[in-house]
């Protein structure tokens, strides 16, 4: 995780979250000994006309406040310590607390930082860098990330994944020519989500593991700084209870940072083994049939800085728009397996002006219309379009 500091984290929001976590012990505020806060919130209003809540009720305009801190502790020159709790509100007015992240890390060399703990993995840029409201351009995740702020009607193909385990990461300085970044990775895996049939892949941390086997993964990431870095991460575990069936992810992500324009976007596909049922033994499949199941999906984002215009008052403004596409095997004929799936995939588009009020304080006007492949799959999803107003500030 690349955020060791507040300043990794304002680096990332400036200049396309390339900041090293070798980067961030050279640019550390911090004494042997001291105690810091960072982190960041947002209150977001969305209006969401058609959607209704798990329990069936209609959820037409939906005000969410959040506040998330960050505690950074400096145990000695080689040992920081981090940690991020997350508050929030739910629908029924309650305070929910979930803990993000806790984590040591250990300045191996000036290009080698060990990682133990919960952390976020190196999967992509979104999850480990961009999720943040402050950071991510838009009010909204990205189409193909489920969880974190919800995702209306559209089903996520993956979760901004995070696990328990330990993580090396190296930076590889080329000179003039750029840099290397690798995170290689080991932690207690996915599960299998509960149910009387199974099936279906938890990405969600929990305490121990359900089998006995770990999952496997790692980032590398070419960058010619400031402009552009492209990276390709994978990540392979076992899911099942019994440690027979495995699921594998793979994504390719790329960003390009101009003067007053950027582009960025991630490729993701994954491809998770599912068994037959009993009756299946009628269609000469038998108990010990295996499915792969595959979900994929990809976005691209382009943003645009108004002060390019060279007017002051303009200054201020961002431009952003963001495209999202998803989609999965499930076409109504697997029952019970990955069933959650049906009628979750789509498109979606984003709009969005940003008005920034401070370099770490942000009012994010946007709109967002999505479209769903497969309805008639599902009984409870519609097609939704949500308007949002987000106030989003660091610290």
């Amino acid at each position: 995780m690349k955020k060791v500091l507040l300043q990794s984290a304002v680096a990332a929001a400036i200049s396309m979250s390339l900041m090293t976590t070798a980067n961030a012990q050279e640019n550390s505020t911090l004494d042997i000994g001291r105690f810091a806060l960072a982190g960041y919130g947002d209150v977001t209003y969305a209006s969401q006309p058609n959607m209704k809540d798990e329990e069936g009720n209609d959820i037409q305009n939906n005000v969410v406040a959040r506040f998330i801190p960050i505690f950074l502790f400096q145990l000695s020159e080689k040992i920081h310590i981090e940690a991020e709790i997350e508050f929030s509100t739910n629908s029924e007015g309650e305070t929910e607390t979930e803990l993000e992240y806790a984590n040591m890390h250990y300045f191996f060399n000036d290009n080698t930082i060990i990682t133990a703990g919960k952390f976020l993995l190196p999967f992509g840029q979104f999850g480990a860098n961009l999720h943040p409201s402050w950071i991510n351009k838009a009010a909204s995740n990205p189409g193909i990330y489920g969880g974190h702020g919800g995702n209306g009607s559209l089903g996520g193909v993956t979760s901004i994944m995070g696990d328990t385990g330990i993580n090396i990461a190296n930076t590889w300085n080329l000179g003039d020519a750029g840099r290397i970044f690798t995170d290689f990775y080991s932690v207690s895996g996915p599960r299998q989500e509960e149910g009387d049939h199974g099936g279906g892949v938890d990405m969600e941390v929990k305490k121990g593991d359900n089998n006995d086997s770990f999952a496997f993964g790692g980032r590398v990431a070419y960058a010619f700084l400031p402009e552009w870095e492209v990276g390709v991460s994978y990540y392979t575990g076992d899911y099942s209870n019994d440690g027979d069936l495995n699921y594998n992810a793979y994504n390719i992500d790329f960003n390009w940072v101009g003067s007053y324009a950027s582009v960025r976007g991630e490729i993701f596909g994954s491809t998770a083994e599912t068994e037959g049922e009993k009756e299946g033994e009628e269609e000469g499949h038998g108990e010990e049939w295996v499915k792969y199941f595959d979900k994929e999906g990809w976005y691209i984002q382009g943003t645009w800085q108004a002060r390019q215009l060279g007017k002051a008052w303009l200054n201020p403004i961002e431009l952003v728009i963001r495209y999202s596409d998803s989609s999965s095997d499930f076409d109504g004929s697997i029952e019970h397996d990955f069933e959650e799936d049906g009628g979750k995939m789509g498109s979606r588009i984003y709009y969005g002006i940003n008005y920034w009020l401070e370099p770490s304080a942000v009012l994010k006007p946007g709109a967002e219309s999505t479209s769903i492949d497969n309805e008639e799959a599902s009984h409870d999803t519609v097609p939704d379009d949500r308007v949002f107003l987000q106030l989003a500030f660091g610290f």
